[in-house]
């Protein structure tokens, strides 16, 4: 068991390490703390620590090395009176890992997995916190880390988030794995921590832009034209929209099932590929979700049912799903074409989502058609201020 007055060192050393206090005080305070360990030690461990020619010490039974003394000591008294030392670096290893191995199996996207590699780096890899033991970390030292890297606005609130969300996974696992009774990451307040300021208001198509790119695609009349037309007549997102299968339509009862997602993977050898799973973004709960047929899109797809009337998906193109890539790069030159600035098809969903707000529609309902998990991301899509005053609340006429 811990002897409390070590454990309050601890803390107090992680915490002026991470508030960057006085060097010579956090050296004091060590040297105060390593005479514990010493102490603690002496009836328990009976073996000398010797240093190696490399610098490292080291001792046996039990058999351990570390950089310095005070590191062997500290490890030693976690063996004999704490649990196994982990890191929150080491536990980001252990969760990635398996996140990795869960991409190989199917389960989850690559591109996600890629994305939370590079946000660690970014954000935490080499800083002080990282380094810091896990069951040491507490919700102020979390909420200095988060402030350090806003500094001066250098990054946005979605980009906070997005390192918010690594700490978050990494104390979800360590929970999980009994390395802490509790997800001090959850706990952290950020409101008050000032980003960067994004004008997010202007980052979404306005129903006039809709309607010029909505003409011009109808005189494309293509497969790729056909599926922005109704992904502007829906709430999907695109590999939902390169999933869909015609057994997914129902135009009986003009409605069509999201319940698939055409996602990247890679191999073992590394090669790309793509696939469809049985689930969306948001998992099988929050993200199957059957959504009605408005008059243009039951028209545009009866439309691509006549030049792909055998197909298994409804949008083909050389006998292959289309590559979200390749819809983009439509998407693009139809803007350029009906003089709209473009922007990628994630801003379709932006605007379809805003759309459900400007209606009236009430932010359940929202959540469940845009297949969110969590109300604060159909929160974070919305930009009101961009589509002025819609006064029906029928899913026709704001999709129609």
């Amino acid at each position: 068991m811990y002897d409390a007055e070590i454990q309050s060192l601890r803390t107090l050393i992680n915490s002026y390490t991470i508030n960057g206090d006085s060097p010579a005080l956090i050296n004091d305070m060590k040297c105060k703390l390593e005479r514990k360990y010493e102490e603690a030690l002496k009836d328990v461990h009976h073996n000398k620590l010797c240093q190696l020619s490399d610098g490292r010490w080291k001792t046996k039974n039990p058999q351990i090395a570390r950089k310095t003394r005070f590191e062997l000591l500290e490890a030693l008294y976690e063996c004999y009176f704490g649990t196994k030392i982990l890191t929150i670096a080491e536990v980001f290893e252990q969760w990635i890992e398996e996140y990795k191995q869960d991409t190989l199996l199917g389960h989850r996207s690559i591109l996600t997995y890629e994305r939370y590699k590079s946000d660690w780096i970014r954000f935490y890899e080499g800083s002080a916190i990282a380094s810091m033991n896990i069951g040491d970390v507490k919700v102020s030292t979390i909420k200095s880390h988060y402030k350090a890297i806003c500094a001066n606005g250098a990054i946005s609130r979605k980009t906070l988030n997005n390192a918010k969300t690594i700490l978050n996974h990494v104390f979800d696992f360590a929970v999980d794995h009994d390395y802490v009774s509790a997800n001090a990451a959850r706990s952290v307040n950020t409101r008050d921590i000032h980003c960067k300021e994004v004008n997010n208001e202007l980052k979404v198509y306005s129903n006039e832009e809709r309607e010029k790119i909505i003409t011009q695609a109808e005189l494309e009349d293509d497969v790729f034209a056909r599926a922005i037309i109704l992904m502007f007549c829906s709430c999907t997102r695109i590999g939902e929209i390169r999933a869909l299968k015609w057994e997914d339509v129902d135009f009986e009862n003009r409605t069509m099932y999201i319940h698939r997602e055409m996602v990247r993977r890679k191999d073992s050898s590394g090669h790309e590929y793509f696939e469809c799973v049985n689930h969306t973004k948001s998992g099988l709960k929050e993200g199957n979700r059957m959504q009605p047929l408005s008059d243009k899109a039951v028209e545009v797809l009866k439309a691509q049912r006549r030049t792909n009337p055998f197909g298994e998906y409804v949008f083909l193109y050389k006998d292959a799903p289309l590559v979200s890539n390749t819809i983009n790069h439509h998407l693009k030159r139809i803007c350029e074409r009906a003089d709209v600035e473009y922007m990628s098809s994630h801003k379709i969903r932006f605007w379809s989502v805003t759309n459900m707000y400007a209606n009236g529609m009430q932010q359940a309902d929202i959540q469940r058609m845009a297949g969110h998990a969590d109300p604060a991301t159909t929160d974070h899509y919305k930009r009101v201020s961009r589509l002025g005053d819609i006064d029906t609340d029928s899913w026709n006429e704001m999709f129609g």
